[in-house]
């Protein structure tokens, strides 16, 4: 029953709305949780009040789990739980759809400002490189003005407020979007 309940969620969205890469229907963590369970070898995802699961399309089309992760983590530490508990990365955005809504769904989630996504960006010989972490191509920005940072090397955050990029010291303890 669960899983004719999951299939039937991800039919739930227009071949328009996925051809444009947006994110799909969101499934609530607990329904996520369940559908993860079903499936031999998948570590437990966050209990409830611990994040917030949905489906979308990656850079490259293929369909996708994301999770905001409430529990503050530096961006080592973030992409270590995205690997260890999801088998997965921080996650890449590749279109402004996507932005947006990943935006939305961390704001309504989580009570901080910022969260980390899989991107990295390295000042050097007077030119900003970025790149993400997970090796997708770099094809859509969004930086907030000022950045990104032309100090040595930062990692990228989402901010909830405008959907803008920001360059943050990787150390800073923040929540996160995990790709699987």
């Amino acid at each position: 029953m669960k899983l004719f309940l999951a299939l039937a969620l991800l039919g739930a969205v227009s071949s328009r709305r996925l051809s444009e890469g947006a994110l799909e229907q969101e499934v609530p963590a607990e329904q996520g949780s369940s559908v993860l369970e079903e499936e031999p070898g998948e570590l437990e995802p966050p209990g409830p009040g611990e994040g917030k699961s949905f489906m979308g399309r990656g850079a490259l089309g293929r369909r996708l789990r994301y999770t905001v992760v409430i529990k503050d983590q530096t961006f080592h530490g973030a992409m270590s739980e995205c690997s260890r508990i999801f088998s997965g990365h921080l996650a890449s955005i590749h279109s402004k759809s996507a932005n947006e809504q990943l935006r939305a769904v961390a704001r309504a989630h989580t009570n901080r400002g910022q969260v980390w996504v899989g991107g990295i960006t390295s000042f050097t010989g007077g030119r900003a490189f970025s790149r993400w972490m997970d090796h997708s191509p770099w094809n859509y920005t969004n930086w907030a003005r000022g950045n990104p940072s032309r100090a040595g090397q930062n990692c990228i955050v989402l901010c909830t407020a405008d959907g803008h990029w920001r360059s943050v010291s990787c150390g800073t303890h923040l929540p996160f979007i995990c790709e699987y």
